[in-house]
């Protein structure tokens, strides 16, 4: 009685930890794999608990599940993988060449709309959006606000649109490199939120970066020469922000000080916040309005 040997999920799941411990460590191999299964057979867990971790695997899907494999242990990132990633209560799909979204922005993503939450914005304005993360988080969360995006990549405005359709949510996103180009003529004049997860890391730090960063994502999403874009944020702010608009910024935390010192000089009040890790990750800002002498 002759066959193909089957495979338990759990025994795969021990043999693909065995192997992503090339590349990753114990607790990211044992979180890919969670995510992975959760891929392939999204009901998973109650399979497990059902057969003690016993149930088959099944057999057509072992190509492409050895093909994912094979593509994490050359540090491809899991979300270009599986071609999606959770952003807070959403899912995005995710494309080679668009920046992945990342937990520290959602989480500064979560604090914004606590803040927000007494007085939601009317108008929202998110520059770079790449996936549409952040503009489509907005949308769901104030569903009377409008809510608009702009990045300089073709392929991240396609794939935010497609986002925010997948989504089920209205945000208008257009192609325009910010700083060079104008805004298009029918987005509002003045914000009451401008978001930004600018490029932020300093190319001097460039080989500090994970080999998954370097080899696969999108370099002009990530890295940077100087503060020239808060400066231009700071700009935008000075002429757009409507009277107790807010304008919030990702930063690289040894940058932070200086943004901040950046941006007090244009005449805007300043706050930094720390991330879940105690790092300086983002800076939020008001016109400040002189007391009258």
């Amino acid at each position: 009685m002759g066959g193909k040997p089957i495979i338990s999920l759990a025994e795969l799941r021990k043999q693909a930890i065995y192997r992503l411990r090339e590349v990753y460590s114990l607790s990211e191999s044992e979180s890919i794999i969670r995510a992975l299964f959760s891929h392939f057979i999204p009901e998973w867990p109650k399979v497990w608990l059902a057969s003690s971790g016993q149930a088959p695997f099944p057999e057509e899907l072992l190509p492409r599940w050895e093909n994912a494999i094979a593509r994490l242990l050359r540090h491809e990132p899991l979300a270009y993988i599986i071609g999606e990633v959770a952003f807070g209560s959403i899912r995005l799909e995710i494309t080679p060449g668009v920046f992945i979204p990342r937990p520290e922005t959602e989480e500064w993503a979560y604090r914004l709309r606590q803040m927000l939450s007494k007085s939601p914005p009317k108008t929202i304005l998110d520059i770079g959006t790449g996936s549409g993360a952040l503009a489509i988080f907005f949308a769901k969360e104030f569903p009377y606000s409008m809510v608009y995006a702009i990045d300089k990549s073709p392929k991240a405005v396609n794939l935010a649109r497609k986002n925010a359709f997948l989504n089920s949510c209205s945000i208008r996103v257009e192609q325009v490199t910010f700083g060079a180009s104008p805004l298009p003529t029918y987005f509002p004049h003045k914000w009451d939120l401008i978001v930004c997860n600018p490029p932020y890391v300093p190319w001097i730090n460039y080989a500090e970066t994970g080999l998954n960063v370097r080899l696969y994502e999108p370099p002009d999403a990530i890295f940077c020469s100087g503060l020239s874009l808060y400066e231009k944020l700071a700009e935008m702010a000075t002429k757009h922000l409507s009277p107790g608009g807010i304008i919030a910024a990702e930063l690289f935390p040894p940058d932070a000080e200086a943004v901040a010192s950046l941006w007090e000089a244009y005449g805007l009040h300043t706050a930094l916040y720390k991330d879940s890790q105690e790092r300086l990750r983002w800076i939020e800002a008001k016109i400040r309005h002189l007391s009258p002498p």
